[in-house]
């Protein structure tokens, strides 16, 4: 360590000790009473943290007031002393702020292309968008707030990036997202769902790609999803117990969806249980997750079809379901009291239908290791969803 290093670090500590305020200098000259910090030198000055435009962007949670010297945060992509303020970053000029960061338009999706939206902010000039969060590179959009983007995958989710500039600099860049419309729909094959808690059904965003198969006796005719609504994949085995497989669990006529980890009580979201549930109402279209979640074409099995698909494929235990290409396992349910894990994962399967059995009881299909069949049961249970719709 160098002679002036350790004179620093000498009068650093002095400074905290008798001052609780910091004076940095080679003649040992106290700090001015009105400064925390003094900086005392002739020949030198303070170089702040030095950083990219995109390196900026990681800081987490910055301070109003945070300065850093940003070395392509200028017009034309030279160094700018930069200060976050009021929500974003602005260039250091008494006379010249940078715009503020613009926010999501509505975007407009097909099969293969995506009108990307953004809204005008004060202060800019024009507007830079790329696919990337990369400024250097982006498309220089002009006035326009708007771009087309064209040779897109059909039922695929995208992310894209928008700045706003003027003279002074640009702004941090808004994260635009949208999926292209779903694809046309092909049974036995795959399609991918986003699923969003604003919904009022999902509990938690995520991104599920959902198998599908048709031809299952006793429902020929129809198509139904090969994993439970809101199941990360299609289970491993009939006893599989993890939450990942589970999917969600839903209360007879009720929209909105449960996760239940895997400790069996940590229950999201967290809202108070409903019980008792006493109605005279099959489950209704604007509340059936299936329809809100997948598309207006899908929908809970009947009573009818869930008692078909038993007794046609001589179901008698959960070899039968577990056997069939519904791969249906055993996941659970939650407690009509509580919404806690009513006995365990990894024993016995529940799956609603939209049919009704009375006001506090409703048809639904039970499986375990010793049994299989179509009953009744209340309707505050939690129970899983599996999916189907007719060609």
């Amino acid at each position: 360590m160098g002679k002036s290093s350790i004179i620093f670090i000498a009068l650093l500590l002095i400074g905290n000790q008798l001052h609780s305020q910091v004076s940095i200098n080679t003649d040992g000259s106290q700090p001015d009473p009105s400064a925390g910090v003094e900086v005392k030198f002739n020949n030198r000055g303070i170089l702040p943290p030095r950083m990219t435009n995109a390196e900026m962007s990681t800081i987490a949670n910055p301070a109003n007031g945070l300065m850093v010297y940003c070395t392509d945060c200028g017009a034309t992509g030279t160094g700018a002393m930069m200060m976050f303020k009021g929500g974003s970053w602005i260039a250091m000029n008494v006379n010249c702020i940078n715009p503020a960061t613009p926010f999501a338009g509505t975007n407009v999706p097909s099969l293969t292309q995506i009108i990307w939206n953004w809204n005008p902010v004060a202060g800019a000039n024009g507007y830079k968008w790329n696919t990337i969060n990369n400024y250097s590179t982006a498309i220089d959009m002009i006035s326009a707030t708007a771009m087309t983007e064209t040779g897109l995958t059909c039922g695929k989710p995208y992310t894209r990036y928008v700045w706003a500039y003027n003279g002074c600099g640009f702004s941090t860049p808004i994260s635009l997202f949208q999926m292209t419309s779903a694809c046309p729909f092909v049974c036995d094959s795959s399609f991918t769902i986003f699923h969003m808690t604003s919904g009022g059904v999902a509990p938690v965003s995520k991104l599920v790609t959902y198998g599908t198969v048709t031809n299952i006796p006793g429902a020929t005719t129809k198509c139904w999803i090969t994993s439970n609504l809101g199941a990360d994949h299609q289970a491993t085995a009939v006893s599989d117990a993890t939450e990942t497989s589970a999917g969600w669990y839903w209360q007879f006529n009720r929209k909105q969806g449960y996760k239940l980890a895997d400790d069996g009580t940590t229950r999201t979201p967290n809202t108070t249980w409903i019980y008792p549930i006493s109605e005279t109402s099959d489950w209704i279209t604007a509340n059936d997750p299936c329809n809100i979640e997948l598309g207006t074409t899908w929908r809970l099995p009947t009573y009818t079809e869930w008692y078909n698909v038993d007794n046609t494929g001589g179901w008698t235990t959960w070899t039968g379901p577990w056997g069939s290409g519904l791969k249906l396992h055993a996941a659970g349910g939650l407690d009509a009291n509580y919404g806690s894990l009513y006995g365990s994962r990894g024993l016995a399967g529940q799956y609603w239908s939209s049919t009704q059995g009375g006001p506090t009881g409703s048809s639904y299909l039970s499986f375990s290791i010793n049994h299989s069949y179509a009953d009744y049961l209340n309707k505050a249970f939690g129970m899983s969803v599996r999916c189907v719709r007719d060609f």
